[in-house]
C-alpha cells in the first residue's frame, strides 16, 4: 500500500495556502464572505437558524466571544434586523492563523405578518443568542345570532 507523504510547513511557510481556495468557494456560495464597510471594517451575514412550533418561530445564532451589550436585536416594519459587533482581540506574540473573523455581523430577516411583535424576546447565554417571535393568536370567527324583527313597532 502506498500512503502520500504529509507535507511539513516549515516556520515562515503560510499555513492556510491549501484552505484559502475552498474558503473562497464556500464564502461565495453561502454569502458569509467579507464585505468591507467606508472604514474597512469586515461584515458578514449573520448566519442563523430558525425554527418553527405551533405558537412561535426561534431563532438561534452563535455570536461566541462577543458580549451582550455588543449584540443588537430591533424589529421594525415586519423586519427583524440582528447585529454583533465583534471586536478584534488584543494579539500577543505573532498571529500564525486568523479563523475566527471579526467585524460586524448582521441579519434581516422578513417575518410573517401573522407575528405578535410586542412579545419578541431574545436572550444570549453561552455566545448563543436566540429570540423567540411569537406568532399572532388567530382572530377566529364570531357566529352572530339573528333575531327577530321586533312586532311592536307595527302601527
Amino acid at each position: 500500500m502506498m500512503t502520500t507523504p504529509a507535507r511539513w510547513l516549515g516556520p515562515g511557510s503560510n499555513l492556510m495556502i491549501g484552505s484559502h481556495s475552498m474558503d473562497r468557494l464556500f464564502e461565495q456560495f453561502f454569502g458569509y464572505a467579507g464585505a468591507n464597510q467606508e472604514n474597512g471594517t469586515p461584515t458578514y451575514a449573520l448566519p442563523v437558524d430558525i425554527l418553527e412550533t405551533e405558537d412561535a418561530y426561534q431563532l438561534y445564532a452563535t455570536v461566541a466571544g462577543v458580549p451582550k451589550e455588543r449584540v443588537e436585536v430591533t424589529f421594525e416594519n415586519g423586519m427583524l434586523s440582528l447585529s454583533v459587533n465583534a471586536a478584534p482581540f488584543d494579539v500577543q506574540g505573532k498571529l500564525i492563523r486568523q479563523e475566527r473573523p471579526w467585524g460586524n455581523w448582521s441579519r434581516k430577516l422578513e417575518l410573517p405578518k401573522e407575528v405578535d411583535p410586542a412579545h419578541i424576546v431574545a436572550e444570549f447565554e453561552g455566545g448563543v443568542l436566540a429570540v423567540r417571535i411569537p406568532k399572532a393568536t388567530k382572530v377566529k370567527p364570531v357566529r352572530i345570532a339573528i333575531g327577530a324583527a321586533d312586532a311592536s313597532t307595527e302601527g
